[in-house]
């Protein structure tokens, strides 16, 4: 689905009125709901959170065959936002999330807590938003990494992680 400006004497098409209805369009959110255990480590592909409450898919980019991506359907600068949530360990010093396209970390694409001590309560990272070209099929995964010397679950309930994936524009 190319996009095609509007340009002048063009006529209006069902095609051009869907493209620029969908700049703007928040096209993908989802949770993870249930808790995931994550290892003590550095950032990997195998690590990234698996979404299990999808609240809205309207461009069919989310497939429960692969539970961590978001295959984008369409090329142009997508809005990606999100934030992985820990459940309470006062092991480590780090709690970080980062951004994947394809499999790889993305520049720009980490978001990090540092603390001398982390307090044994749940720990929030907000992902950084960035606005990221993507071209069709590319996919997107929002991967967590932390310290805490042992497994550590993703916090469930009012905690729990999120996704949200804006279409904004060609």
């Amino acid at each position: 689905m190319a996009f095609t400006p509007w340009l002048a004497g063009m006529r209006i098409t069902a095609t051009r009125m869907n493209d620029s209805a969908m700049i703007g369009a928040c096209v993908f959110r989802a949770y993870r709901s249930a808790a995931q255990s994550i290892p003590t480590g550095g950032d990997a592909a195998a690590n990234a959170v698996s979404w299990d409450d999808v609240q809205e898919d309207l461009l069919g980019g989310w497939s429960g065959t692969n539970p961590t991506r978001y295959t984008v359907p369409r090329s142009g600068v997508w809005q990606l936002a999100g934030a992985i949530a820990f459940d309470a360990s006062t092991g480590g010093t780090t709690r970080e999330c980062v951004w994947y396209v394809n499999g790889g970390a993305i520049g720009a694409g980490r978001a990090r807590s540092f603390a001398n001590t982390i307090s044994s309560v749940p720990l929030t990272v907000e992902a950084r938003t960035l606005p990221y070209r993507l071209t069709a099929g590319d996919y997107v995964e929002l991967v967590p990494a932390q310290n805490s010397g042992g497994n550590l679950n993703l916090a469930t309930g009012s905690y729990r992680s999120y996704v949200g994936l804006t279409y904004a524009g060609p």
